[in-house]
């Protein structure tokens, strides 16, 4: 497994340390993990710190990604890394042991997301959390599975699998006509980041995430069509550690007298 073929790809996923997605992170921390003390919380997919990054000094962190790049950035920040493709390695960890499972728009990179949800499940305790988002279509994100990450598909698929839903949101926007000025602002964007990285610095707010944050206040966000979020946000509980493994026996039965 060491060697695969998604690991060599994402091997270099991580060119250098990336300040530009702080802020963003920050709101999830906010949001979600305001007070958080003395948890066990494992975040997958973060090679640029994450959620974690935030988190790990008042908690016991650890961090997973494919990208063997992101681990000595990881370091860097102090965070624990383990390398692992989550869609067909066992997350390297003992069963029932985060309080906190994270992991923003990485489910949609992944061949199998069903496998990684059952090591999620695996790894996390029961009634643990599990904060996981996911990409609008409406970006142009490309997608394995387009039709899994529309915003009810993916509510119902984790219902399915027996997480039980606390709150759903988006963050950030996707406005009506995106496509007409896509490129505009992704160029406005990478010129932001740019900048933003060369004085190194994760305290400093680009404008566009600053407009991504307050349409992702909680006032904003009552009044917002999901279908103009640029991500959906589950927050969830692991009320049935082997909700997977449930649903495949009720398919079977449900399945099986059509051959008798």
């Amino acid at each position: 497994m060491q060697n695969s073929e998604e690991k060599k790809l994402h091997e270099n996923y991580y060119i250098k340390s990336d300040n530009s997605n702080a802020s963003r992170y920050k709101w999830y921390k906010e949001k979600y993990f305001n007070n958080i003390k003395g948890k066990k919380i494992l975040e997958i997919g973060c090679g640029d710190g994450g959620v974690v990054q935030f988190l790990k000094n008042e908690n016991e962190v650890y961090a997973v990604d494919i990208s063997k790049n992101a681990m000595k950035f990881l370091k860097a920040k102090g965070i624990k890394p383990f390398l692992a493709d989550v869609s067909k390695e066992n997350l390297p960890f003992e069963d029932s042991i985060f309080d906190i499972v994270i992991a923003l728009e990485v489910l949609e990179h992944l061949k199998s997301p069903q496998y990684a949800i059952e090591e999620i499940q695996r790894v996390l305790k029961q009634n643990g959390r599990f904060i996981c988002s996911i990409p609008n279509p409406r970006t142009g994100h490309k997608l394995l599975y387009p039709c899994l990450f529309k915003f009810r598909n993916f509510k119902k698929y984790l219902s399915n699998n027996r997480f039980s839903i606390l709150s759903e949101t988006t963050y950030g926007i996707c406005p009506p006509f995106w496509n007409q000025f896509r490129s505009f602002i992704n160029k406005k964007w990478k010129k932001e980041k740019q900048k933003l990285n060369q004085k190194g610095s994760s305290e400093q707010i680009p404008f566009l995430t600053k407009v991504a944050r307050f349409m992702s206040s909680d006032l904003i966000s009552i009044i917002k069509p999901k279908i103009f979020g640029w991500s959906f946000v589950y927050e969830t509980l692991n009320s049935n550690p082997s909700g997977a493994k449930k649903i495949y026996k009720e398919i079977v039965e449900e399945t099986k007298g059509a051959y008798d």
